[in-house]
């Protein structure tokens, strides 16, 4: 699945709550994937995290290996709640 949410948080701060969220919530392995996201991985599945900021706000991209259920596709839609959208 695929998300897309604008957020005025700092892509630093949106990657910081991401590891946070992800490893306070599930048995997940996070790994640095570029400069501008994280990969969690774990057996719920698999989500790419990236973050690019452009006229004034973060643009956060999520994808996930699952559709729907209680996995991964869940928690992301969870965390990408808890960011306040604009």
């Amino acid at each position: 699945m695929r998300y897309h949410v604008m957020t005025e948080v700092s892509p630093e701060d949106v990657l910081q709550r991401a590891r946070e969220f992800y490893t306070e919530h599930a048995r997940v392995e996070v790994e640095p994937a570029g400069p501008d996201g994280i990969r969690v991985s774990g057996e719920i599945g698999t989500a790419d995290i990236r973050v690019d900021r452009h006229h004034g706000h973060t643009n956060v991209h999520a994808h996930t290996d699952r559709m729907v259920g209680l996995d991964i596709t869940d928690l992301t839609k969870r965390f990408l709640y808890s960011l306040g959208h604009i």
